[in-house]
């Protein structure tokens, strides 16, 4: 398994929409969300269309448009946004690239290929217990000095005392 950029960036965007949604903004911009992130416009507008078109935000047309959430931030889970993001969460090589076209054709008996998809299957479940709402608690309430804005011209940093698990606080259902 490997997180792309195109993943980890979506992850970040998802996640500064959800922040932004919850504190009152109807719609954030391309614009706004690439300074927000560090990331070039360009590169910010690609994967919000990978975003949109894997339904996991849509986006408003006008003067105040920009980007919004698809689904409530409860219902998005990290296995969401990387599969928009990246097409899937875990690439088999069985699938992607088989070492023989005979060795690895799916009615050939393959002793690694059951380990290989009970593998993905742990991966996207884990995947599917973290949503953004459980994610943007657990990141209100981590100890230590937590990342509250990503202002490009300074960042702002808020000092917690309370510790929470990332387990406990990120899962569905919490």
């Amino acid at each position: 398994m490997r997180i792309t950029q195109w993943g980890e960036y979506g992850v970040h965007c998802s996640l500064y929409i959800a922040q932004r949604t919850n504190e009152g903004v109807a719609a954030v911009s391309a614009a706004e969300i690439a300074e927000s992130q560090r990331i070039a416009l360009q590169y910010t507008q690609q994967i919000l269309q990978r975003l949109r078109e894997g339904d996991v935000i849509k986006s408003v047309r006008g003067p105040r448009g920009g980007y919004l959430l698809a689904r409530p931030a409860e219902e998005i889970t990290l296995l969401d946004i990387l599969v928009a993001a990246e097409g899937d969460s875990f690439e088999l090589i069985c699938q992607s690239r088989p070492l023989s076209e005979t060795r690895c054709a799916p009615e050939a008996p393959c002793t690694l290929r059951p380990v290989w998809y009970g593998l993905r299957e742990h991966v996207n479940q884990y995947l599917k217990d973290y949503t953004l709402a459980g994610i943007l608690e657990q990141f209100s309430c981590a100890s230590g000095l937590v990342q509250i804005s990503n202002n490009s011209k300074q960042d702002s940093f808020a000092e917690t005392d309370e510790c929470c698990s990332i387990q406990e606080r990120a899962k569905l259902g919490s």
